[in-house]
Order: C-alpha cells, then sequence, then structure tokens
C-alpha cells in the first residue's frame, strides 16, 4: 500500500490538476517564433522576412510516451498542410527509459512553461496544450487554430542566417536581424538562439513502438539580445560547437528569435529621507492617550485653582 501511495502522489506531480487536457493554456513570459536553418553537412544561408516565418512547435515528448504518438501525426499533417518547424523535447529528469533529453532542456521546459509531463505541445511560445484529447473535433483542428494565430509582428523585419560546414564538431553561425519600430513589441527583449537539432535517432527499445525519432532538440545557444526600442539591428558571427549526433551525420542548426516582456517596476515603499519638510514622525504607541490625560489633568487645575 505504501508504494501505491508513492505512485500516486507522483502521478499527481505529474499530470495537471487544473487542467483539462486539450484546453489551450496562455504563456506569460513572451513568444518564441521564427526559426530557419537547415543542416550542417552544408554551408548554407537562409534570408526571411520575419512575418513570412512559419510558426514553432515545441513538442514535450517521450519514447515510453503512447498517447504522444497521436500528437506527433497531428504535428506532421499540420506542417505538411501549412508549413512550421517541429522542435521534440524528450523528458530528461527523472528518465530511465528515453535516451534523448538533456537535464538542461528540461530545467528550461519547466521553468519556462511548468511542465514535464508528455505530451505537450507550445505554438510560438504563447499557447500550450496538453495531452492528446482535443477540445475540438481533433487534434489537427486545434493545432491548426492555435498556428494560425497572429504574432502581430511588424512588416519589414528581415531575418538572415548563415552556417559553415561543420568541420571538426563545430560550425561558424552568423546572423543579421532587422527589426522595424513595433509598438506592440515596444521595450521587449529580443533574444537570438541557435537551436540544434538532431534530424531523426533510432531507439529500438521504445515502448511506443515508434523506433525513429525525429526533430531532437540537442542544445540551445543564446548568440546576441538587444531591447526593442525603435528599430533595431542584431548582427553578429560566432562559432559552435556541437553535440555528437546519437546515430548518422544529421545535425541540424536553426536561429529562432525570442522576445521577453520588460520586467515589472517594483513597488517602492515611499519612506521619508532625514530633512524631508514632509517628515512627520508617528508618535510612538500610547502618546496620543498620554497627551489628552495631560490636557484633561491641565484643565481640572484651571477650573480648580
Amino acid at each position: 500500500m505504501r508504494r501505491v501511495a508513492v505512485l500516486l502522489a507522483a502521478l499527481l506531480v505529474l499530470l495537471p490538476l487544473n487542467v483539462q487536457a486539450g484546453t489551450p493554456v496562455a504563456v506569460d513570459d513572451g513568444p518564441v517564433f521564427g526559426s530557419h536553418g537547415g543542416a550542417v553537412s552544408s554551408a548554407n544561408t537562409s534570408a526571411v522576412a520575419l512575418d513570412d516565418l512559419d510558426p514553432i512547435l515545441e513538442d514535450y515528448t517521450a519514447t515510453w510516451c503512447t498517447n504522444c504518438v497521436e500528437v506527433e501525426h497531428a504535428l506532421e499533417d499540420l506542417v505538411a498542410e501549412r508549413g512550421g518547424t517541429i522542435f521534440a523535447f524528450h523528458r530528461s529528469i527523472g528518465e530511465t527509459e528515453d535516451p534523448f533529453g538533456s537535464e538542461a532542456l528540461d530545467q528550461r521546459w519547466e521553468e519556462r512553461y511548468d511542465r514535464r509531463a508528455p505530451p505537450t505541445v507550445v505554438f510560438n511560445g504563447s499557447t500550450y496544450v496538453i495531452g492528446s484529447v482535443p477540445e475540438g473535433d481533433s487534434l489537427l483542428d486545434d493545432f491548426r487554430a492555435l498556428a494560425n494565430q497572429s504574432m502581430d509582428l511588424p512588416a519589414g523585419g528581415t531575418s538572415v542566417f548563415s552556417w559553415t560546414a561543420a568541420q571538426s564538431g563545430s560550425t561558424t553561425v552568423t546572423w543579421e536581424v532587422n527589426l522595424p519600430a513595433s509598438e506592440a513589441w515596444a521595450l521587449h527583449t529580443v533574444q537570438l538562439e541557435l537551436w540544434v537539432v538532431e534530424t531523426t535517432a533510432t531507439f529500438l527499445e521504445g515502448s511506443n513502438g515508434q523506433e525513429q525519432y525525429p526533430h531532437i532538440v540537442r542544445s540551445i545557444i543564446a548568440v546576441d539580445e538587444a531591447v526593442w526600442e525603435g528599430g533595431v539591428v542584431l548582427q553578429g558571427s560566432s562559432a559552435v560547437a556541437l553535440p555528437a549526433a546519437f546515430d548518422g551525420d544529421d545535425l541540424e542548426v536553426h536561429l529562432v528569435h525570442t522576445l521577453t516582456p520588460p520586467a515589472e517596476p517594483d513597488e517602492v515603499e515611499d519612506v521619508p529621507l532625514p530633512g524631508d519638510p514632509d517628515e512627520s514622525p508617528l508618535p510612538a504607541p500610547g502618546a496620543g492617550l498620554a497627551l489628552l490625560a495631560f490636557a484633561a489633568a491641565a484643565r481640572r487645575r484651571g477650573l480648580n485653582p
């Protein structure tokens, strides 16, 4: 009975208590949007208008998760229909079966989305959906509506991303991102990250029967950031060490754009400074009563000389 109680307690931690499966949940940390890139087996350059970039679909999954398979099939159908980039984050913390996750990526997932239970899908870093039970007629219908939500990005923004062919386990990436003035995203911090992805890897022991697991995120590396004040240009270059592929030679690099809201100003208590003309120290507890008693005694003396 004790083992059963421990297991139930663990499940309560992992499973959502207040969210119905399939119900979209808003994320407050700012959007993750607009990836582009490709295989590091050869050099290449990608130049895209920001408002033309396909949606980012973050998929939290595991090789033992059977209902994750339905979710991933719906995501593949969505990408085939309207475009998009799937990034698969495999569970790592407390994991005994899945070899594809990492503790750093699991911690990022928990800190950003407060989630560590597959399947969960996040659309452009702004909305997540838990589980494989659709809210509407099908998962594809649900996912289509969320992927098509407007990002309210200004027209005229561009993102240019280049990378060299991998040599000795590294590549050199170069970026130039031009952002016009935007009222919607003013004072947000624009961050550029390099997401290293393995196109597919084999794991025959996965109990969900997939055997081939695609779009595996291997690492995330921050490369640049700036506050979006008026027009902004981020540009630079960096040599990046690549993780070894699980199998094959199919690593990819993707430039991903994120926006972080400005911090809320802390509420500061208005404490008068020494010498402030408005400074009026409060009397000690009971001082008011003492003054009243003193006034009353003086009045009695005046009435009875």
